[in-house]
């Protein structure tokens, strides 16, 4: 069973997570920015900060393999930390 913390995150992605929410948070000067996913998907857009805030999170929390995939990925680059495996 997967354990999740108190804000319903998986425990095993809370730090990168918070990481992530801290790295959006520092972009003060835009309001958008790219979601990008190429290994789960294949989709690159200009996002809202807030939806994709909203999306890393449903996809987190979803249970479903892929989705945290995306999670990942997209936070990862993000924060400027992804590297193909």
């Amino acid at each position: 069973m997967i354990q999740q913390a108190a804000d319903g995150i998986p425990q095993e992605h809370h730090k990168l997570y918070t990481d992530y929410l801290a790295r959006v948070a520092s972009l003060k000067k835009v309001d958008t920015i790219m979601w990008v996913v190429l290994t789960y998907g294949n989709r690159i857009e200009m996002v809202d900060k807030e939806m994709h805030m909203t999306r890393v999170r449903k996809f987190l929390c979803s249970g479903d393999e892929t989705r945290v995939k995306v999670a990942i990925e997209v936070m990862l680059r993000t924060l400027g930390e992804w590297r193909n495996r």
